[in-house]
């Protein structure tokens, strides 16, 4: 039986750590078995405490700390040990990591101990517009060359797979495009629930974690320029993080303590979900986030920075509408729009999007036979 191994750092409740959770537990059947390594010290680390087939490595952080440079060979050494146990037991053996960390020291850690085949999935890449230039080109010389080990890459949006085909030699002969899945079932559940929210006060969220990425004020500053003309209006986010204070210290000096709430990290996501009224999204950076499958899914309309591969899923005037990054005060119109145009709303929530490829058994499914036809290709090469 082949086994596959996955890497990815600390389990937060992030659309990458999702993902892995879901293959993880879904890919094993008869032809295939798996283990994830994970950095311990994350919310979802609860969740997986019984799990056999997970190991969680202290060592192995989420932060890059190229500072601590003795901390990350540990941790690459940690995984090496870890992988060449698992080799031994697992003779046919694959490793996919996962996120930009993970993948650079999972790559090279099963290349040191022999493991020939590496699959690294993109959830958007490290390198930027928003970095320094030479943070930039550290980042993109260290996935150059990490590139040459990789036996094949997947992308969860097709901007990814452009950028790849674009920057790294050969990308497009070893690559693919598998859709980043969502609790598919658990969301349609919580669709019942959303009509029976009330159209007043008008609520808009935000699943995120508080950090620079995720770029939040600028939503919050969309939202106090609804609160001025409309006050009859939420805005619910879901998450925490190092932003945390600096973001109850914005909130308090707005006095937007009463029309904005922190949820902090929680578990009933979905039915939370259901009782928005639209859904806001304002990274500078990502892959394809999940959560604006999430809110497709539960009919909210998505106003969105077009970044990663937002595009992929939402269409301006559509189901939602797009933005040029800052562009927070063209958002707050559309939503100050959809709080006065009932009709409006309605006609971008219910759009019939195709979102069949986000379904988690389907992504699945994808993976599986991608890992049958690598170890095909490694039999026809040995």
């Amino acid at each position: 039986m082949a086994h596959v191994v996955y890497i990815i750092t600390k389990l937060e409740l992030g659309g990458a750590q999702k993902v892995v959770l879901t293959l993880t537990r879904g890919v094993p059947h008869e032809s295939f078995n798996t283990t994830l390594l994970a950095g311990a010290g994350g919310v979802l680390d609860d969740t997986v405490a019984d799990d056999a087939r997970v190991i969680l490595l202290p060592s192995l952080k989420r932060e890059i700390a190229l500072t601590g440079i003795l901390s990350e060979i540990g941790a690459w050494y940690s995984l090496v040990c870890s992988l060449r146990l698992l080799k031994k037991q697992y003779p046919s053996l694959v490793v996919h990591t996962h996120s930009t960390k993970a993948g650079l020291l999972g790559r090279w850690a099963a290349w040191w101990a022999g493991i020939k085949i590496r699959v690294h999935t993109i959830h958007g890449y490290a390198f930027h517009d928003h970095q320094s230039f030479i943070a930039w080109w550290l980042t993109y010389a260290c996935e150059l060359l990490t590139s040459i080990i990789t036996t094949h890459f997947v992308c969860v949006s097709s901007a990814d797979h452009t950028t790849g085909c674009r920057l790294f030699p050969y990308f497009a002969k070893k690559s693919s495009i598998i859709r980043a899945a969502v609790a598919w079932d658990s969301f349609r559940a919580a669709l019942p629930l959303s009509k029976q929210k009330n159209t007043q006060p008008f609520i808009f969220g935000m699943v995120a974690c508080f950090k620079h990425q995720k770029n939040i004020f600028d939503a919050l500053h969309a939202f106090q320029r609804v609160v001025q003309a409309q006050q009859d209006v939420l805005f619910e986010i879901i998450g925490d993080g190092e932003q945390r204070a600096a973001i109850e210290a914005w909130i308090k000096d707005h006095n937007l303590e009463h029309r904005i709430i922190l949820s902090g990290w929680c578990h009933d996501v979905p039915a939370r979900m259901a009782r928005w009224n639209a859904f806001l999204l304002t990274s500078l950076w990502e892959g394809l986030p999940c959560s604006i499958i999430e809110a497709r899914l539960l009919h909210l309309p998505v106003l969105s920075y077009h970044t990663g591969g937002v595009r992929d899923v939402i269409t301006s005037g559509v189901n939602g509408y797009v933005y040029p990054q800052g562009a927070w005060q063209a958002m707050a119109e559309d939503m100050l729009r959809l709080t006065l145009d009932p009709e409006l709303c309605q006609k971008l929530a219910h759009h019939e999007d195709a979102l069949q490829e986000f379904h988690d058994l389907i992504m699945i499914e994808k993976h599986r036979a991608l890992y049958h036809q690598l170890f095909d290709v490694q039999k026809n090469v040995s």
